[in-house]
């Protein structure tokens, strides 16, 4: 057992801060009880901390791990006018570079950076063109050392040929048998699985109507949604009223592409239309504000109107409270009306999200909840509850208030001190990342 003292217990959604209690986790890896006293009553416990705040482990709702060897690129890009040319110039090479120890270790940076910020839970859209078959596998593997949970999918797409399309296919109903059949102890932690499932899918102007159909039928004989980008750029948008004489998501809708829980990254070029039919299918909005600025490809505006979004990353970091407050902060500088409560419900809903992906009742700091959380070290300078937490997010705390991280109760920071050897981890993810940029280079001059 593990006892967290004089915590104060924090929920996004509702908003909640609880008075100083203890907090037992059970040897099971699961929340054992909360409440005044239970350090005392139970003295054999290990002691997890005392003071500050503890909250749910944060889950990042939209990213691309393959990313996380890509900072500090020394490979020739071409320059790029518009955001096609940037995704052939620079993502589509990089993707076709991945192979098997790089997307390994990918795996391995971004979870060690996602755990560094809170994260507990990734949810991941993998692509490696070259490399398909046992890709969500190795990846899955990358992540698990560090000891966070992901939820994966490879990013079908046509943009290399049928056969490469195909074999997409293949590796999300591969991975998604992997992930119903390798429930077992080793792959448990507090009750559930370190990875789950979805269906994958790269942006619809790059996927044929067959393609769609097979991806539909395996979003229904999987139970799985899918996890796809939709109108990220205006190209997207237009390109699909222009050839297909439908909206994109509409389009993905009539191929059976939108079962309830999918998620539809970026969707800033969506029509009222399809917000509305994104609702009605009970599909998350994933929100990319830094991606978004950093690509120029526009900016969200229909959030307000929206009920179910949440937050992600696309690749840039795994800093989920950094992205809250870019989100929020771009949000008041287009002159939206939303304040930090809305981002805080967008964490909130993230969570929930996970859980149902994981196939547990909640993440959250109930009892039989799998313990993932986040013990933060963070001296409020001003009074802290329930009705302005969310304005501590915004303006206060951050990734750098993390002390301790646990997933389905095992320490994967604890006390500033990572469980996994961090420096030879690092030192092996900067040896990828080597590996990485030169067959980025020795494949662009077969080319």
């Amino acid at each position: 057992m593990t006892v967290f003292e004089r915590v104060r217990l924090v929920r996004w959604d509702p908003a909640a801060v609880s008075e100083p209690i203890d907090l037992l986790v059970g040897d099971d890896g699961r929340i054992a009880a909360a409440g005044p006293g239970l350090a005392a009553a139970h003295p054999e416990a290990r002691k997890g901390g005392s003071g500050g705040l503890v909250s749910p482990g944060l889950v990042l709702g939209h990213t691309h791990f393959y990313s996380a060897l890509a900072r500090g690129l020394r490979v020739d890009i071409a320059p790029s006018k518009d955001f096609a040319q940037q995704l052939e110039h620079l993502w589509w090479r990089l993707d076709r570079a991945l192979d098997d120890v790089t997307t390994r270790w990918s795996g391995v940076a971004g979870a060690m950076d996602a755990a560094a910020c809170g994260v507990t839970t990734v949810i991941d859209h993998h692509a490696s063109p070259e490399w398909i078959d046992g890709s969500l596998s190795v990846l899955a593997e990358g992540i698990g050392e560090v000891g966070v949970r992901s939820v994966l999918c490879y990013e079908t797409t046509d943009r290399n040929g049928q056969a490469g399309a195909k074999a997409g296919v293949r590796e999300n109903e591969r991975f998604a048998e992997e992930a119903d059949t390798a429930r077992m102890p080793r792959l448990l932690s507090g009750g559930a699985p370190l990875f789950a499932a979805m269906i994958g899918a790269h942006a619809p102007f790059t996927l044929e109507d067959g393609t769609l159909d097979a991806l539909g039928a395996l979003c229904k004989s999987s139970g799985r949604p899918l996890h796809v980008h939709v109108a990220e750029d205006k190209y997207d948008a237009v390109e699909s009223r222009a050839r297909r004489g439908l909206d994109p998501l509409v389009r993905l809708d009539r191929h059976g592409c939108v079962p309830k829980d999918t998620i539809i990254a970026h969707g800033l070029w969506l029509s009222p239309e399809e917000f509305a039919l994104l609702e009605e299918r009970g599909a998350m909005l994933a929100h990319n504000a830094r991606s978004n600025m950093n690509n120029a490809v526009g900016y969200q505006a229909a959030l307000p109107s929206l009920r179910n979004w949440m937050l992600g990353t696309d690749g840039m970091g795994a800093d989920v409270l950094e992205e809250f407050k870019f989100a929020f902060f771009k949000h008041k500088d287009s002159g939206g009306p939303l304040w930090p409560d809305a981002y805080l419900k967008a964490l909130g809903r993230a969570g929930n999200f996970a859980a149902r992906m994981l196939g547990v009742e909640a993440l959250e700091l109930v009892p039989g909840a799998p313990a993932d959380l986040v013990h933060w070290d963070y001296p409020a300078p001003t009074a802290l509850g329930a009705d302005n937490l969310a304005g501590h997010l915004a303006f206060g705390l951050s990734s750098r208030h993390v002390k301790s991280v646990m997933v389905g109760g095992r320490f994967v920071i604890e006390n500033k001190v990572p469980a996994y050897d961090a420096e030879a981890l690092a030192a092996r993810c900067a040896e990828a990342g080597d590996r990485l940029w030169k067959r980025m280079t020795d494949m662009e001059r077969k080319a």
